[in-house]
């Protein structure tokens, strides 16, 4: 996928967290925001099972699947078409030599795309297809296969490049995550009156499908458990350094000042419900923020139920545990589209637990941990001094945990923590032999001033630590800490 429509993406995707909506006031929206009120069990009867797999005749899964391929193919010769006629690309087109090797299976590692371009760019490309399969009526687990195909219709048909094994396993696996999670945003959005424009940044496939034959996505009304968009000022610091180093009193990068950050967070569905169908619960975190200058905070953690069951639910306590899915990303440093500093991309098969513990008082303690296996990971090796720049990928182990402490109904403490560690895949860089460790540090505390606005105050802290056989080592380090505006809206009651 060329440079300049994977910029394009990127910046897209930015602009949909800075337009994140404000949702109509005909939602039910409760009194108290952060009062945590015991949730009963969602029952998902069959008439808003709509998530379900659908009974049909094979000869209608083929028609349906035909229009799935059919937008795919689109997307793919559109953005092709735009590579090769708009903006000139010698490699948009394919060859005889490119299709000869792609078909045969000669295919690389990549190691020209920037880390953004690869861990957020192929991720929203890989959704787009997913959705294409969501979209005519095909599950969760159906439409891996439409994530699939788009990718590698894309690799061996679609560039006159040697076909990328990287981007592959990029595209299709993050693209499960994004693409479920963009999926119900966009029936929320919808439900909720979001003008087309909106909907269209949001997941453009399914607004496509919309327009042309007159789809009406299903109505099942508000399933946020917690919502937040946010709007954030603040003072941030992060510093890059090598060892040995040329210049051992002078790093890297450095940058120091204000900053802003716009995002949101998102809790869908009954964190305390059983459930078979994948992401019917789901925790997606989204933040961009930037001193429109030199500085870069893009950060994106999600995580999905793939099922769940729940051992423990009364008038006190509430426990869920069970498989889930998770996708990872952050990039924090300089402002560039292609790299920046600190760079962490986890996509993760993992066991989570989630507990929720009511007290006298109005307090109210909701803990979520999370355990897994990076089986696709990425980090960048850049060396300004060296002129050096190797995409690094590999496996790991994920950890995260996070806390929510509500101190009667409108004071809220929130405690974020995560750890990741990757491996190295041997032979996919030239970076053979490393190891690489990031940890992220968030607490933030919030009032409540009116039914949905709150106040509050954050302080933020992530590092990178990396090894490397035959390659100075690295240091990295950012800290920032500011005030924020929110909005919060609540359906589930």
């Amino acid at each position: 996928m060329g440079r300049p429509v994977k910029a394009a993406i990127f910046l897209l995707l930015a602009c949909f967290m800075i337009k994140t909506p404000v949702f109509s006031a005909d939602m039910a929206i409760p009194s108290y925001f952060f009062t945590d009120k015991l949730l009963p069990s969602v029952n998902y009867n069959e008439e808003r099972a709509w998530d379900e797999r659908v009974s049909r005749s094979l000869g209608e899964n083929l028609r349906q699947g035909v229009i799935a391929s059919w937008y795919i193919l689109f997307k793919n010769t559109l953005v092709m078409y735009y590579n090769g006629v708009l903006t000139g690309a010698p490699w948009a087109f394919p060859s005889q030599n490119s299709l000869y090797n792609n078909l045969r299976g000669n295919w690389k590692w990549e190691q020209t795309d920037g880390f953004l371009v690869n861990n957020i760019g192929h991720p929203i490309q890989g959704s787009i297809y997913f959705s294409a399969g969501r979209v005519t009526g095909f599950c969760f687990y159906q439409s891996i296969f439409f994530s699939t195909l788009g990718s590698l219709t894309w690799e061996v048909f679609h560039e006159g490049l040697i076909a990328s094994t990287n981007d592959l396993l990029t595209t299709a696996p993050a693209g499960l995550s994004l693409g479920e999670i963009l999926f119900r945003l966009y029936l929320q959005a919808y439900v909720a009156g979001i003008p087309a424009p909106i909907r269209m940044l949001m997941n453009p496939v399914a607004e496509v499908h919309r327009l042309i034959t007159g789809w009406q996505p299903p109505n099942q009304g508000g399933n946020f458990y917690d919502f937040r968009t946010f709007f954030s000022i603040g003072y941030q610091d992060i510093n890059y350094t090598i060892s040995p180093s040329p210049s051992p009193n002078e790093p890297m990068f450095s940058n120091n000042g204000m900053f802003t950050t716009v995002g949101f967070n998102v809790v869908y569905g009954d964190p305390f419900a059983p459930a078979r169908i994948p992401f019917r619960h789901f925790e997606f975190h989204a933040s961009f923020g930037s001193d429109f200058h030199s500085h870069l905070d893009f950060r994106m953690f999600s995580d999905g139920y793939l099922f769940s069951f729940v051992p423990l639910y009364n008038e006190r306590q509430a426990f869920s545990t069970g498989l889930s899915l998770h996708m990872d990303f952050a990039a924090i440093g300089e402002f560039d589209l292609f790299h920046s500093t600190l760079h962490m991309y986890s996509n993760s098969l993992g066991w989570t637990a989630k507990y929720r513990r009511r007290f006298p008082h109005d307090i109210t303690w909701f803990g979520r941990a999370h355990a897994g296996f990076t089986f696709f990971g990425s980090s960048m090796y850049y060396n300004h001094e060296w002129g050096r720049e190797l995409l690094n990928f590999g496996y790991g182990i994920s950890l995260k945990y996070y806390s929510t402490l509500n101190l009667g109904p409108r004071n809220r403490i929130d405690l974020n923590a995560s750890s990741f560690f990757q491996w190295n895949y041997p032979g996919t860089s030239a970076l053979t032999r490393s190891f690489t460790r990031w940890h992220f540090f968030d607490v933030s505390f919030a009032r409540l001033v009116s039914q949905q606005l709150s106040v509050g105050a954050s302080f933020s802290l992530a590092r990178e630590r990396g090894v490397f056989c035959g390659f100075p080592d690295t240091r990295m380090d950012h800290w920032s800490a500011g005030a924020f505006v929110a909005w919060n809206v609540r359906h589930l009651d």
